[in-house]
């Protein structure tokens, strides 16, 4: 069975987030999005819209390059968001360094009451498990192409987030 796909053209920054948006609307605690891109391509602005979508305050939103992992919690009066688990797997020699932030086995205790981003995804494909919800960014003449790719229990999601993606006017 072929993965269910869906590409975006953003020509903008501000698309980008708003494609971030459109997806975090459709997440839930326990979610993984796994997103690659080289350097610069948007994948921190993409975050960010997540971080928005699922009703936390974007501006927290920083590339997790030299920490590796960032947590942003919802405020007091959201008591009800997920947590955003951003981590960045850049600096990540191999998967089992992934035990040094509190991952192990597929990161089900750390993604219990969050929804986890992971910049460069590729590098620990591994410790991810089947349930991801992978986000390709690319550059291109007119801005950027971004192809979401859903795997495991994601694929039940895809037309939830087409539709969010409709709403927002990128689909």
């Amino acid at each position: 069975m072929s993965m269910p796909t869906v590409t975006i053209q953003t020509r903008t920054a501000d698309d980008t987030v708003c494609v971030g948006e459109a997806i975090g609307r459709c997440c839930r605690a326990g979610d993984v999005i796994a997103l690659q891109g080289e350097l610069g391509a948007g994948k921190t602005q993409l975050v960010r819209g997540l971080a928005s979508g699922l009703g936390l305050n974007p501006r927290q939103v920083s590339s997790p390059t030299f920490v590796m992992v960032q947590e942003y919690e919802p405020a007091e009066e959201k008591g009800d968001c997920p947590l955003l688990v951003h981590i960045d797997a850049y600096r990540i020699s191999c998967p089992d360094e992934l035990e040094t932030i509190g991952w192990s086995g597929h990161g089900e205790e750390l993604r219990e009451n969050a929804v986890v981003a992971i910049e460069w995804a590729k590098l620990i494909r591994p410790a991810l498990g089947d349930d991801l919800l992978w986000i390709e960014i690319e550059h291109c003449p007119d801005g950027r192409r971004i192809t979401l790719s859903a795997e495991g229990n994601w694929q039940t999601k895809m037309q939830a987030i087409q539709q969010s993606l409709r709403e927002a006017g990128l689909a």
